[in-house]
């Protein structure tokens, strides 16, 4: 995909609300230390045999194993990539194979994968700050899944929630999520608040190592009337706002909630070097 930065000023004005989705809770200094100490990080990325392994994980929320084997196309320098997905709650398996991946690349995509449905990956990315992490989407009869993993013996318990309802799920309860941006610590918040444009619901991803972070607001009377496919994906195609004057916006490729389990959400950011991946967990379970 070709990455075009938008213009300050554009970012700006796009995002509704802007102030609402900043002024969320501050940047958690003390939580982002909590999550680095609480696991080791795996390798900043060298190359695309950083897939090659066994990961854990969540399909669309449902537990999951992802097996990938990496192989050079000799003579070249490009690899093919042997993969085996197994939706472990609901015991299905899909296997496929994707040629012709750069050494370079931390993204694979366009991934048919065959089982008891067609599931195409759509994007595979390795997050390149820790490569023990790895996040996705795949489409199913014409429907986006996201998924998430961990490097296996790296990850930590499966968190049971009950399935994503409708938006009011982004906030219900408590919309905190802990996670990462592309491997480094992160948090995302969301709010609903009642403003004189009307009711807001405020979005904020911050990463916590570099003191960084962006936002925009959705209209809830527009949201509403979403199907609830794009409730899940709310903020695919939007540019995030920094809250520095500074710091480059944030294009959002996609934000997932996971369908069969409102704990997970993962997704992906745009930049110059394609996609990177994003995933969190939420903090507290919304109300039943």
């Amino acid at each position: 995909m070709q990455y075009r930065s938008p213009s300050r000023r554009t970012a700006l004005r796009s995002a509704l609300g802007t102030a609402l989705a900043l002024g969320c809770a501050g940047l958690g200094t003390d939580a982002a230390a909590a999550v680095t100490t609480a696991r080791e990080k795996g390798g900043v990325f060298r190359d695309v045999r950083a897939f090659h392994g066994t990961w854990e994980g969540v399909y669309d929320g449902r537990r999951a194993r992802l097996r990938m084997v990496v192989v050079r196309q000799s003579p070249g320098t490009k690899h093919t990539l042997y993969l085996t997905l197994a939706d472990l709650d609901r015991d299905e398996t899909f296997t496929g194979s994707v040629e012709d991946v750069p050494a370079t690349s931390h993204m694979a995509g366009g991934i048919a994968l065959r089982g008891s449905a067609a599931l195409t990956l759509r994007a595979l990315v390795l997050h390149t700050r820790d490569t023990d992490r790895l996040s996705g989407t795949s489409v199913r009869d014409g429907r986006g899944f996201p998924l998430s993993f961990r490097r296996s013996g790296t990850g930590p318990a499966y968190v049971q929630n009950r399935p994503f309802r409708d938006y009011r799920d982004w906030y219900a309860g408590d919309g905190r999520y802990t996670g990462d941006l592309d491997g480094r610590p992160a948090e995302l918040t969301v709010l609903r608040e009642d403003t004189r444009e009307g009711t807001l619901i405020g979005f904020r991803l911050a990463d916590l190592d570099r003191g960084m972070s962006w936002g925009t607001a959705l209209r809830e009377s527009e949201v509403r009337r979403w199907s609830r496919d794009r409730q899940r994906d709310p903020l695919a195609g939007t540019v995030l706002t920094p809250a520095r004057f500074l710091d480059e916006p944030l294009p959002v490729d996609s934000l997932y909630w996971h369908g069969a389990n409102t704990a997970y959400v993962s997704g992906a950011s745009a930049g110059p070097g394609g996609l990177y991946g994003m995933s969190f967990v939420r903090r507290a379970a919304p109300p039943a």
